[in-house]
């Protein structure tokens, strides 16, 4: 063989390797992540967000009209039942008033003189009695002390009957006094304070508006399409966004009862028994509603399973991508549970771009993060 050909022949053979070992690579089966199924709870919920809202709240203000004198209270206060919020200035009623405790004072001063006196004069009278009785003193002198009783009694009762009517003019007044006082009228939070000291006001004007915390109630709207999954009793998580680390546990009371048909959403009621310290009535409130749990079952991540149609996923059997059908008995956003294959079975932890009948080289992939429950 000349030197010619063995270049040719050099030539050929690297060729042929080439075509060999890229055919090698085109047809060597695709690496693809797969994962086995995993036993855990799968929680479907459903997302609502809304507002914190107060069942009862009041707008209070003076019973009178005045000039504001002072305000105790700011918007956010937290209040008690009876609690001074604020009052008006003193005016004529205050005079009144002074002026009828006073005359109250002396009718009850005058009454215990009285009364000083009757206690005296009974005694005279009882003494005079029995010295009239054993004729050591003549019956004028009874007389004169009958007499004076009599008086003194009369005097008695009508100083018991001046002190009534001071009684009767001060309790006509004091309920107007308490008019300029505004107090809060149950445990609540002070959500709006429409006036400031100084201002003029008249007896409709109201002053602040109180939220009972005592009662309320979460509510938010979600799509009317999820009206077959939500029942009353459902327990649910709430988030202030403002406090994310903070979420507390509230339960579906009220489903409805209307439908808004212009934006297909229904509204839900919430109620919360542990409501926290930092609460307060208009904040936002997001919430997760739990519709079903699906208890220790074979769950796959939701990239893993098709629910187009059939539900499905794509599985490695001898090297092959096989279509399998499977049944979901529960799913959220991250996690689908199902029925019809086993723990064993190798799932494509991502189905897309993958054909049935390829052949593929599995590659166990981490498994997710187990839910949390």
């Amino acid at each position: 063989m000349t030197p010619r050909q063995k270049k040719r022949l050099g030539f050929a053979a690297g060729a042929i390797l080439i075509l060999v070992t890229s055919a090698f690579f085109v047809l060597r089966p695709a690496e693809l992540a797969v994962i086995k199924p995993v036993r855990q709870d799968v929680v479907e919920v459903v997302v609502a967000s809304g507002t914190l809202r107060a069942v009862r709240q009041s707008m209070v203000g003076a019973e009178s009209s005045g000039v504001v004198e002072s305000l105790e209270v700011s918007e956010g206060d937290r209040v008690q039942q009876g609690e001074l919020l604020g009052r008006l200035r003193l005016g004529e009623t205050d005079a009144r008033l002074a002026g009828g405790l006073a005359a109250l004072r002396a009718a009850e001063t005058t009454l215990r003189g009285e009364e000083l006196q009757l206690e005296q004069a009974n005694r005279d009278l009882r003494r005079a009695r029995d010295l009239a009785a054993r004729k050591l003193v003549p019956v004028a002198e009874l007389d004169n002390a009958e007499s004076a009783f009599s008086v003194q009694q009369a005097n008695t009762d009508a100083a018991r009957a001046r002190l009534a009517e001071a009684r009767a003019q001060v309790d006509q007044i004091r309920p107007e006094f308490g008019k300029r006082e505004v107090r809060a009228p149950f445990n609540g939070v002070v959500i709006e304070r429409m006036i400031e000291p100084g201002t003029s006001v008249s007896a409709a004007t109201s002053w602040f508006t109180i939220a009972e915390m005592s009662a309320t109630e979460i509510y938010v709207e979600t799509d009317e399409n999820n009206l077959g999954k939500l029942k009353v009793g459902q327990p649910a998580i709430a988030v202030a966004p403002a406090w994310p680390d903070q979420p507390f546990q509230a339960k579906l009371v009220q489903v409805g009862p209307n439908v808004d048909s212009e934006r297909g959403v229904v509204g839900l009621r919430l109620a919360s028994d542990d409501l926290p310290e930092f609460a307060l009535p208009n904040m936002t409130i997001d919430v997760n509603i739990e519709v079903k749990r699906t208890t220790n079952g074979l769950a796959l991540p939701s990239s893993a399973v098709s629910l187009r149609g059939q539900p499905a996923v794509l599985v490695v059997s001898n090297g092959k991508v096989e279509r399998r059908r499977v049944e979901v008995i529960g799913s959220n956003p991250e996690w689908v549970a199902v029925a019809g294959i086993d723990t064993d079975t190798m799932v494509l932890r991502d189905a897309r771009g993958v054909r049935e009948g390829q052949r593929v080289r599995p590659v166990s992939a981490a498994a997710p993060a187990p839910a949390k429950p």
